[in-house]
């Protein structure tokens, strides 16, 4: 009779992970569709709209969850989750689990109300712990660009297999913000008395924490999510001369880091392959955020594919138009390599190349020399010029962060 009614809790796991890996990989034509699995998460939709202070049309997806949640504990985990069932069945196999970690206590409620209230100050610092931003990174190896990429973007869910492997639902038991947020939901509903007939097995329930001191708790997590999320704001944001670029897009540096949620969608959408996750130039709160390089291909004006595939808001959807509009960076001019100024050729490679007619050569009189001329009114850092440009090693004209977008 158990195994009866397991049989089709299983059926729906395997159609939601088959459907999830096709959406990611991607099998289905639908731009969109990478969006919306990473939107289903109520951890990404709650603490995304808090951030951007709106709800988007894909966060509804995830809300919706979530008010099932507050009637049906952990109904996301038990069915729908496609890391938790990819762990689960990675529990099944190996030598006998370690128990270490059964008197932790539920980590992944503090996760989700540390991330919620660093939301409030614009900056969900822990967002990027959602397991099904975690699930999406993996599909992201292929496309990582450089070895070292694509073992971090495997990296983080490569742990969580390992903790399966060795000591069982250590993380969707204690660790998940993603089942940390529904245990929250449930209890609002006060469905604590655990699974009712027909839902799904639970994970051992984490020892209680009593009642004493409850308030002085919420006290302290609330004022220590407040106060990193600002520290986190202000260490996250990267500027200067090595300040890399972000897709088109990309909200205010204060909020990126913190809103990406290191989900790959955006690598992986982008046709010419100029998105990359970063190594570490935009510092350790940044790692593994998408950053565009000019290497071979520049930013397609008829292209806005990146845009429409963001889950958390990080990256805003725009239109052709508007995404044409968008200053991704500031194309400079380095007088000292540039082949026409120091008369060694006459180029013109930057000012064929630029779709906006951005560049122009000009001609001065008094110092009898030619060079390239930027009009910042046009140009919006697509990067041709700097593809364009012939000189080797370090190009003579490259696209540059601006103060701000």
């Amino acid at each position: 009779m158990k195994s009866s009614k397991r049989l089709p809790r299983l059926i729906v796991r395997l159609v939601c992970f088959a459907s999830a890996s096709m959406v990611l990989w991607p099998v289905l034509p639908w731009a969109r569709a990478p969006r919306f699995f990473a939107q289903a998460s109520p951890f990404a939709a709650i603490c995304s709209s808090i951030a951007l202070r709106s709800i988007g049309a894909g966060a509804v997806i995830g809300l919706a969850i979530a008010a099932v949640t507050v009637f049906r504990r952990r109904w996301f985990c038990g069915y729908l989750c496609p890391a938790g069932f990819l762990l689960e069945c990675t529990e099944k196999i190996g030598f006998r689990k370690s128990s270490w970690w059964t008197n932790l206590p539920q980590l992944g409620k503090y996760i989700a109300v540390l991330t919620a209230l660093g939301s409030v100050v614009g900056y969900p610092f822990l967002l990027w712990m959602d397991p099904l931003a975690v699930f999406s990174s993996i599909f992201s190896v292929r496309t990582a660009g450089t070895l070292g990429a694509g073992v971090l973007a495997g990296l983080i869910f490569g742990i969580l297999v390992l903790l399966s492997f060795t000591s069982g639902p250590v993380w969707c038991a204690r660790v998940c913000p993603l089942g940390g947020t529904q245990e929250i939901l449930a209890s609002i509903g006060s469905l604590r008395k655990g699974p009712r007939n027909g839902e799904p097995d639970e994970p051992e329930p984490a020892p209680s924490m009593g009642t004493g001191g409850l308030a002085r708790r919420a006290l302290i997590v609330g004022a220590a999510g407040i106060g990193v999320g600002i520290l986190a704001r202000r260490l996250g944001a990267a500027w200067g001369e090595k300040a890399p670029l972000r897709p088109p897009g990309a909200v205010e540096e204060e909020s990126f880091a913190g809103l990406c949620i290191r989900c790959g969608n955006c690598v992986r959408s982008c046709p010419s392959k100029i998105i990359y996750p970063d190594l570490g130039q935009a510092g350790l709160a940044g790692l593994l955020a998408p950053v565009i390089r000019y290497d071979k291909e520049y930013c397609d004006e008829d292209c806005c594919a990146c845009t429409k595939v963001c889950p958390s808001g990080a990256l805003r959807e725009m239109g052709l138009e508007q995404k044409r509009r968008y200053v991704i960076g500031e194309a400079l001019v380095d007088g000292s390599l540039c082949l026409v100024t120091l008369g060694r050729k006459e180029c013109d490679a930057c000012a064929r190349a630029c779709p906006f007619d951005a560049v122009s050569i000009h001609w001065d009189d008094g110092q009898y020399v030619a060079y390239p001329m930027i009009d910042t009114k046009k140009c919006n850092g697509c990067g041709a010029c700097e593809v364009a440009c012939p000189t080797e090693d370090i190009k003579a004209i490259r696209v540059w962060r601006t103060g701000g977008n």
